[in-house]
C-alpha cells in the first residue's frame, strides 16, 4: 500500500510539472507576433523599424520587420504570403503598388489576420485602416513652399520613386493642384520613376538638367529624391539657381539643408508610423477593430494622420529639439 501511495504521489508530481511546462509553452505561443512590411532598404524605413521595435518593447509583443532591397511588388507579395503562412497575429504593410497586394491582403482577412496600411494607403484592399501622412495635404504644403521660393514662376521637374503608389500620386496631385490654382505661371514636368534607386534618381535628374536647362526647381516626392536631385544640381554647378523641395528628414536631407542644396523638406513622422502601427494591431487583438479605431481616434474614413513638419535651414535646430522632446532618436546630423 505504501508503495502505491508513493507511486501515486510521484505521478501526481510529474503531472503537475508537465502541466506547468505546457502552460508556459501555451503562454509563450500566445505572445502576439506582428509583421511589418516596408518598401525598400533606406534610412526612412530604418526609422520606421526603430518605431516598431520601440512599440514591441513597450507592449511586450514580437515584431518582424522586412523590406525588399529596392521597390519590388512581387517580393512584397511573396513576403506577405510568408507572413500569412506563419500565422502572424497582424500585419502592417506599405504597398509599392496597392493593386498588387489586394489578393493577398484579402487572404489574410479571410484567415482572421488583421491588416493595417502604413505610409501608403491601399483603400481597395481589406485593410482595416491607414496610418501615415495625409499625402494629398502634404503635397499641397510642398507646393505652397516651393511656389513661394520661386516667386510664382519657373519650371519644376517632379522626381519620384513610383508613379503608381498612392502616396506618390497623392503628393503629386496635391502639389499640382496648388500650383495650378496659386502659381499658374509655373511649368511642371514629371520625370520617369526611379523605383527608389538613388543612383537612377540622380542620373535621371542630371539628364533632365542637361535636356531642359530652363528647369529652376525639383520636387522630390520620395525620401531618395531630394538628396539625389541635390547631388544632380551640385554636379551641374547650378547651386542657388535650381531649388529643391522634397520629402523626409534623413541625415542626408539634413546635411543638404545645412549646406543650402535643399531649400526645404516636408518631414514625415516614420518613427510614429511604425510605433502606432504595432500599437494599433495590438489593440485590435485585444479589443477588436472598431474599439481600436475609436481608441486611437482614426477619422471616419479610417485614417490616422501622423502629420508633417516643414524643415528649412532656419528651423532645423528647432525641429531637432522637437524630436528629442518627443523621445525620437536623432543621429547622423
Amino acid at each position: 500500500m505504501r508503495r502505491l501511495v508513493c507511486l501515486a504521489l510521484v505521478i501526481a508530481a510529474l503531472c503537475a510539472v508537465f502541466a506547468g511546462c505546457a502552460k508556459k509553452s501555451v503562454q509563450k505561443a500566445e505572445k502576439p507576433r506582428f509583421a511589418v512590411l516596408g518598401k525598400s532598404v533606406h534610412p526612412y524605413w530604418a526609422e520606421v523599424e526603430v518605431g516598431t521595435k520601440a512599440a514591441a518593447k513597450d507592449l511586450g509583443v514580437d515584431v518582424t520587420f522586412f523590406v525588399p532591397q529596392k521597390e519590388d511588388s512581387n517580393a512584397q507579395v511573396s513576403r506577405l504570403e510568408t507572413f500569412i503562412s506563419s500565422k502572424v497575429t497582424g500585419i502592417a504593410f506599405a504597398a509599392s503598388d496597392p493593386s498588387s497586394v489586394k489578393r493577398v491582403i484579402g487572404e489574410a482577412d479571410e484567415r482572421g489576420i488583421p491588416c493595417v496600411a502604413l505610409d501608403t494607403d491601399a483603400p481597395d484592399t481589406k485593410r482595416i485602416g491607414y496610418i501615415g501622412t495625409d499625402n494629398y495635404t502634404a503635397g499641397k504644403i510642398a507646393g505652397e513652399t516651393l511656389g513661394k521660393i520661386l516667386n510664382g514662376k519657373g519650371k519644376v521637374a517632379i522626381s519620384t520613386g513610383s508613379l503608381s503608389a498612392s502616396n506618390s500620386r497623392e503628393r503629386m496631385q496635391g502639389f499640382k493642384d496648388v500650383m495650378t490654382k496659386e502659381y499658374p505661371a509655373v511649368i511642371i514636368v514629371t520625370l520617369p520613376a526611379d523605383k527608389e534607386d538613388s543612383s537612377v534618381a540622380q542620373s535621371t535628374a542630371e539628364s533632365a538638367l542637361q535636356a531642359q536647362p530652363d528647369i529652376t526647381a525639383f520636387y522630390g516626392v520620395y525620401a531618395i529624391n531630394g538628396p539625389a536631385c541635390a547631388k544632380a544640381v551640385q554636379s551641374a554647378n547650378r547651386v542657388g539657381k535650381v531649388h529643391v523641395v522634397c520629402f523626409d528628414t534623413t541625415p542626408d536631407h539634413m546635411k543638404f539643408i545645412k549646406s543650402g542644396l535643399i531649400d526645404a523638406t516636408i518631414g514625415q513622422r516614420p518613427y510614429m508610423m511604425g510605433y502606432k502601427s504595432v500599437q494599433f494591431l495590438n489593440l485590435v487583438k485585444k479589443n477588436g477593430a472598431d474599439k481600436a479605431l475609436a481608441e486611437m481616434k482614426f477619422s471616419k474614413d479610417k485614417k490616422l494622420d501622423t502629420g508633417v513638419d516643414v524643415v528649412t535651414k532656419a528651423t532645423l535646430e528647432e525641429y531637432r529639439a522637437k524630436l528629442k522632446e518627443s523621445g525620437i532618436p536623432v543621429s547622423g546630423w
